[in-house]
């Protein structure tokens, strides 16, 4: 994890946001040792705003205290709990955005599925693009509460201890569906949004619940 320059006054928040990306993202995996004084050396900043973003991360559910701190592993059924409430959440914001979403943010969907589709990019580029496609539809449904709720659902199949393997047709839908939402986005048609953002989510349930 790259070090970081940190302010004082907002040090315990840039430690828990540069933390809990780093876990979200796979960088950190599931029962990592999270060791304070090493991450206060590492980012730059004393163990007061680090263990402050660490019970923060402890209430959001993405570490535990276990003779000292640990990246908090799930297990399947609360796996597939997360992926409902996303299948719910994000048909919702879906909808929302095809009413609100700007044309430059069109634009930057448009240039996130040219980037997934490169051939040379790796399954990590990859999950990261995805996750910025996702956040930007929750961005443009201009709805804060469901923002705050989209990223508190924000577990991805990337972070699990159990592989999960997609095959070459479980690839294929993604794309398929990434592109399609975005032409619903396009003609404005938020039935059609929602109906592709829920069965996008419940068909990635499928496959880790295969994988499960």
């Amino acid at each position: 994890m790259s070090r970081m320059v940190l302010s004082a006054e907002h040090a315990a928040d840039q430690v828990h946001a540069r933390l809990r990306d780093a876990i979200l993202s796979g960088e950190m995996r599931p029962n990592h040792r999270l060791v304070e004084v090493e991450l206060a050396d590492e980012l730059g900043v004393s163990r007061t705003p680090v263990r402050e973003a660490l019970l923060r991360l402890r209430h959001e559910g993405l570490v535990l205290q276990r003779k000292g701190w640990v990246v908090r592993d799930r297990d399947p059924h609360e796996v597939l709990e997360y992926l409902e409430a996303r299948a719910a959440l994000e048909s919702v914001t879906a909808s929302l955005a095809a009413t609100r979403i700007s044309e430059p943010q069109l634009r930057q969907l448009h240039e996130l599925l040219d980037q997934m589709s490169e051939p040379d990019r790796s399954r990590r580029e990859v999950n990261t693009l995805n996750s910025r496609f996702h956040a930007l539809i929750t961005e443009a449904s201009g709805n804060a509460v469901l923002t705050a709720f989209t990223r508190n659902t924000d577990i991805n199949y990337w972070t699990f201890t159990t592989p999960i393997i997609f095959r070459e047709a479980d690839d294929r839908r993604v794309e398929d569906d990434h592109g399609r939402l975005v032409q619903a986005l396009e003609r404005r048609d938020a039935a059609e949004a929602e109906r592709i953002a829920r069965a996008h989510v419940e068909a990635t349930a499928e496959i880790i619940a295969r994988s499960l």
